[in-house]
């Protein structure tokens, strides 16, 4: 059984949409879960895998709240898909 579930990416620009590169994008995954931080690359473009439940096979833990550089960009709910891409201006 294979433990890759898939990515889902994340791009930040800045506000003529030209690429951020180094930006600090940190995924949260609840009080329980933790966080994970990625930093993006030249394209502007960092990488998450997607983390599947312990307690519920086939379920991926859902994230709760994206930050770019601290500042928080999206704050809901939500469970990535495999391939899933969202772009964030840097705040």
């Amino acid at each position: 059984m294979s433990d890759d579930h898939g990515t889902f990416s994340i791009r930040v620009v800045d506000g003529d949409g030209d690429p951020v590169t180094s930006a600090s994008v940190c995924c949260s995954y609840g009080i329980m879960s933790g966080a994970q931080t990625e930093y993006t690359d030249s394209d502007g473009w960092t990488h998450f895998p997607i983390i599947m439940e312990i307690m519920r096979r086939g379920v991926p833990i859902k994230i709760t709240q994206i930050t770019v550089n601290g500042d928080v960009v999206r704050d809901d709910d939500f469970y990535p898909e495999d391939g899933d891409t969202f772009s964030f201006v840097q705040p």
